[in-house]
């Protein structure tokens, strides 16, 4: 039955999202020197209420993480996009973050402790020639309150993976003990992203490569729940995110604007204002739009009063595509956004109670997940092949994956 709330008030539909209530106080600077990764700098423009800052650097890709009930996280790293044939080499890992000196980060020796790594990854430039410098490997996760927690993994190659496990597209499960316990379910097309309903023991993964979002139940059985049209301009509606909304039982689903084919002779990695947050009913399927307008909606949370938080990879036009001959681990290469422009990405509230929706923060390099927990928010950002070449705000510098926690954020 559809959820009573028929639709949000705060449903935009325009095509340029226009924020009223950020009130700018500074600029927050990040530069901090880790071992074995860049200088970097990270601009953050914030509310006056809002506390940012970042909690890990030096990351390949990280992407979704979850929080244990003791405060330590659990963070998927996609890697490094490197395609081979030596498993020794796969750089995607899941790990326990552990703030072991309580300094209100996890940048010490000892705090990242691997529980899988050598996961394969790739990047969508070499694989398959998208025009952008994106990594595909180990994706989101979910933990359970048993303990058990399950990720998602990308992989088109065919062989075998450095735990055994034959390669490819699928939800892995993992028991409390750390210990794999195989894939809970094998698709054929990429799987970005899940969340869990522990009322329905029902799994909602997002399968990007098919347009649509399925079921899976604790065994393993899969059915299709949505699928998506194609947007207004004639792009792919391709699914991002999801995030259970546990006021009314829905799944918010991020639908990222596909590529826009003869743009006046051109072709646009994406069509700004396309993109939007779609609200699905998990008994008939039923879907409408929530939120419209975005540029690049790319995941989204939800928190127990029903305020939604929606990141987007950037707020600008889409940049130049790469040659796929692009050597992206030349140390020597010019810098080169990627097909995105670097630094321009944000999380924005929208408040359950409907009034102005607020940016929370803007000019992010390349964010790509945001989970909420416990009253905070974690944002995964740095997008793209590690240590190459990109502009910043400051000049050249090199993409480096971070992590990001926000706190005082509603009013």
């Amino acid at each position: 039955m559809m959820s009573s709330r028929v639709a949000d008030p705060w449903v935009i539909r325009t095509g340029v999202l226009f924020v009223a209530a950020v009130v700018v106080v500074g600029l927050i600077w990040a530069t901090d020197e880790v071992a074995d990764a860049p200088t970097v700098a990270t601009r953050l423009e914030t509310p006056a209420n809002l506390a940012a800052s970042r909690v890990a650097t030096g990351l390949q890709n990280p992407r979704g993480l979850a929080v244990f009930p003791d405060g330590r996280l659990l963070v998927v790293e996609a890697g490094n996009g490197i395609e081979t044939d030596d498993v020794s080499l796969e750089t995607g890992r899941v790990s326990i973050f552990d703030d072991l000196n309580q300094d209100g980060d996890y940048d010490d020796p000892g705090e990242i402790s691997p529980l899988f790594s050598q996961i394969p990854s790739y990047n969508t430039l070499t694989a398959f020639g998208t025009g952008n410098d994106e990594v595909g490997g180990a994706g989101d996760v979910v933990l359970l309150d048993d303990g058990r927690f399950f990720f998602t993994r990308d992989d088109p190659s065919v062989g075998y993976a450095a735990d055994g496990s034959p390669r490819g597209i699928n939800v892995v499960e993992v028991g409390a003990d750390f210990v794999m316990q195989g894939n809970l379910v094998v698709r054929n097309a990429t799987l970005n992203a899940l969340t869990f309903d522990p009322s329905a023991e029902l799994f909602y993964v997002v399968e990007s490569g098919a347009n649509r979002v399925i079921t899976v139940t604790m065994d393993g059985t899969a059915t299709a729940l949505a699928d998506f049209a194609e947007l207004e301009q004639g792009q792919q509606a391709v699914p991002a995110g999801i995030a259970l909304d546990p006021t009314t039982g829905d799944i918010l689903v991020a639908l990222f604007s596909g590529q826009l084919g003869d743009y006046f002779g051109g072709l646009l990695t994406f069509m700004p204002g396309s993109s939007k947050i779609v609200r699905i009913d998990t008994d008939s399927g039923e879907q409408q739009d929530a939120i419209t307008g975005l540029t690049t909606g790319v995941d989204v949370a939800v928190d127990e009063a029903g305020n939604i938080f929606v990141v987007e990879l950037t707020s600008r036009w889409p940049a130049s595509r790469m040659p796929r001959d692009f050597d992206l681990f030349d140390p020597a290469a010019p810098p080169d956004p990627g097909g995105y422009q670097r630094f321009s990405g944000s999380v924005t509230m929208y408040p359950a109670d409907g009034s102005t929706p607020v940016r929370l923060v803007d000019g992010l390099d390349s964010p790509t997940n945001i989970t909420y927990a416990n009253g905070e928010l974690y944002v995964s950002l740095g997008q793209g092949t590690p240590g190459r070449t990109v502009i910043g705000p400051d000049g050249a510098t090199q993409i480096v994956g971070e992590i990001y926690r926000l706190t005082d954020f509603l009013p």
